[in-house]
Parts: structure tokens; C-alpha cells; sequence
């Protein structure tokens, strides 16, 4: 996706994609208090649909709106998360570790369309800590996004049809009644270089593992350091969850996307429904569409 939309966006260096734009000597920068100005800044992050509405709203602000508008393509955000925090102005924001937010900096990344508003504790901290600074969610982009765990259809009805097991319900997981890794590739299947290290993921917010162990009361799946919580990972890249922590091979390898999209939902649910899911994060976008 994103080599389609660069393709479909190079002409645009030599003409306008709007009939009545505004041509590029007349179009405006943002002005500070202090008299520095820039450019608007819209946030990418490393999908397909982020790519696409920044590239789109970089039009319609620049052709439209007459304002120079420029975009983080040398360094993108992990996803939807990531924003919040570039828009915060932290210089960082793609580390869970360290995000780099300092009250009152001046942010040059204005804008992010496309996101998800699915991290609320975040959001909250971000609103309460960094007020001045905090993005505003200004409304939706006209349809609704949905999150879920892709299974694929042959492997459903294989353990419907030789056991009358329904992995697309989430209780036929619970290993006190099925072993749903009968019908999966374990986790040696997958190659580390592929996945990313859980040091470099959201295994190392602290306030996300906290809320695992307050929510699930899963004090081993998570190690303290120095006051500090990360996810436990015996080999470095995968999470396992109780129901097959002290068995790694009946783990079944659960994948995601940026520094770990949703990890903190499924962590907890894999926890609370006994299911033996492992957690791990694809080192690259390549990676997890692949």
C-alpha cells in the first residue's frame, strides 16, 4: 500500500492534484508566539490507512487550505498510540520505554488522521500530564474501525469438523477443556528475526504491564526491575500467558503489528480465559503482512 499511494503521489511534485489549488508560492506556514514558523505537520504511522489519509489530508491543507503541510515519512510512528505522543511533541514517541515528553516544547507534528482511540488510560495520562500540549480528538473520519484475531478458515474447520471444537469462540480456548494446539504451528515454527525483541515493544510500558498484574493478578508474567514493570519473556520475544507458561510448546503464536497493537487487551484476555496464547510483535510492517 504505501508504494502505491508514493506512486500515486509523485506527480504531485510537478502539479496540483485539485483543479482550483492553491499554488505552492502562495501557500502559508504555521506562525508561533515566539515568530518561528513551519510547516503543519501530519503524523504517519507504519499502516497502510495511516499512509493514506495523511497523504490525502496533505493535500486538502496545502491545495485547499493554503498551508505547507510535511510529513514524518523518515521517521514513523509504530501506530495509533505512537500519535498521541507525537502530537504531544515528545521526541520519541515510538519508545515505550522512554517517550521523551517535555511540558511546553514546541511540536511540529500537528495532525494525525486515521488513528484509533482504543488506549484510553494513554490518552488520560497524556490529558492530565501534559495539558498545554495534549492533542484534541476532533471527531471521527466518517466509518468506524473494529479490532479482532484473525484465524483462518481451514484451520476452524478442521477443529470443528475431527472434534466439534469452535476456535472462532473464545471459550473453547480454555485448555481446562480443549488443546487448541493441536491445530497450530508452535511458536519454535516462527523465526525470531521476525518478531521484534520484547525490550524494543510495548512489553516495556510500565504502566500498561502494571494494569495486567491489577486487572488478571498475573504477578509471573511480569518482571521488576528498579521499580519498573516489563513483560516477562524467558527467550526475549515472546510473552506467554499461564495456561502454557510452564509448557511453551502447547503455546499457540499469536502476532501483531507496530510495538505491539492491542498487546495489553489480549494479554489480559488470554490471561482471564485461560487460553494458551503466546504474544509476540512482527520486527517489521513486512513482517506482519506477510
Amino acid at each position: 500500500m504505501r508504494s502505491i499511494v508514493t506512486s500515486l503521489l509523485v506527480p504531485l511534485v510537478a502539479g496540483s492534484c485539485l483543479p482550483d489549488a492553491i499554488s505552492p508560492e502562495n501557500r502559508k506556514n504555521l506562525v508561533n508566539p515566539n515568530g518561528e514558523t513551519y510547516p503543519v505537520g501530519l503524523f504517519v504511522s507504519s499502516y497502510a490507512a495511516s499512509y493514506a489519509a495523511q497523504y490525502l489530508g496533505s493535500i486538502l491543507i496545502q491545495e485547499m487550505l493554503g498551508y505547507n503541510a510535511t510529513l514524518n515519512l523518515d521517521n514513523l510512528g509504530s501506530g495509533a498510540l505512537s500519535g498521541y505522543y507525537g502530537l504531544t511533541g515528545c521526541s520519541t514517541p515510538t519508545n515505550t520505554d522512554d517517550r521523551g515528553c517535555i511540558e511546553g516544547v514546541t511540536t511540529y507534528s500537528h495532525i494525525t488522521f486515521e488513528s484509533w482511540s482504543g488506549y484510553h488510560h494513554d490518552w488520560k495520562f497524556i490529558q492530565d500530564t501534559y495539558s498545554s500540549m495534549a492533542p484534541i480528538n476532533r471527531g471521527n473520519m466518517g466509518y468506524m474501525g473494529f479490532i479482532t484475531a484473525f484465524i483462518p478458515k481451514l484451520v476452524q474447520e478442521q477443529a470443528y469438523s475431527t472434534q466439534g471444537v469452535a476456535l472462532e469462540f473464545y471459550r473453547n480456548w480454555n485448555v481446562s477443556w480443549n488443546q487448541p494446539w493441536n491445530f497450530f504451528g508452535g511458536i519454535s515454527s516462527v523465526e525470531k528475526r521476525n518478531l521484534m525483541p520484547c525490550n524494543a515493544s510495548m512489553m516495556q510500558d510500565d504502566p500498561a504491564m502494571r494494569r495486567h498484574v491489577q486487572f488478571t493478578g498475573d504477578t509471573d508474567g511480569v518482571v521488576i526491575a528498579n521499580e519498573k514493570y516489563s513483560g516477562r519473556c524467558d527467550d526475549g520475544y515472546w510473552w506467554l500467558p499461564p495456561a502454557c507458561r510452564s509448557n511453551p510448546s502447547t503455546c499457540v503464536p499469536w502476532i501483531t503489528g507496530g510495538t505491539g497493537w492491542s498487546v495489553e487487551e489480549f494479554m489480559q484476555k488470554f490471561t482471564t480465559w485461560n487460553m494458551p496464547v503466546a504474544v509476540g510483535v512482527a520486527a517489521t510492517w513486512g513482517d506482519y503482512t506477510t
